[in-house]
């Protein structure tokens, strides 16, 4: 089982972004059920590791918290851009939640995220896209903002790969507790 856990995006939040997306060559981009905001790829999973951390995960005490959707970046690998995302507004209740879900992963032997945590939503592939090509879109859209989404539950996805692109599905769902 390929896994990550994430918090899954408001359909009116995934339209205001797929509304961005243009024709751009070598762009691919994310469908609107792929849109959600990864707080941690696992990668592969046994299915007996798998029910383990469900049950974990379900223990996360976290209150409800919201967060901003702004402005656009990108990943490179070397000097080629590869990863187009939304930017998050820097969150104090955002990253307290990745911290406690990286150290339950941790203690359950998954494999430590050594880069910072940069909180993002992807919003397309790029294959063979220039430099200036993607610099422009995110200067186009660098005051993009969406009003603030409410975050009251992360999940734990399965993630199937095939030739189409990924689909993921809901293994399990924890509510964030209201305050």
């Amino acid at each position: 089982m390929r896994l990550f856990i994430a918090i899954p995006i408001p359909n009116s939040a995934k339209k205001k972004l797929a509304e961005l997306q243009n024709a751009m060559e070598g762009v691919r981009w994310q469908s609107q059920n792929q849109l959600h905001l990864t707080l941690k790829f696992l990668g592969e999973t046994e299915v007996e590791k798998a029910e383990k951390l469900q049950k974990r995960l379900s223990k996360i005490q976290h209150p409800v918290f919201s967060l901003v959707i702004k402005g656009m970046g990108f990943f490179s690998q070397g000097r080629k851009p590869r990863v187009l995302w939304a930017g998050i507004v820097k969150n104090k209740r955002l990253a307290e939640l990745h911290n406690k879900i990286e150290q339950l992963c941790a203690a359950m032997g998954f494999k430590t995220e050594v880069r910072p945590f940069k909180p993002h939503i992807t919003m397309a592939r790029l294959k063979g896209c220039s430099k200036q090509k993607v610099t422009s879109f995110i200067n186009e859209y660098k005051q993009f903002q969406l009003p603030r989404v409410r975050v009251s539950e992360f999940v734990l996805y399965e993630s199937k790969l095939s030739s189409e692109g990924a689909t993921h599905h809901r293994l399990k769902t924890i509510n964030l507790q209201s305050q």
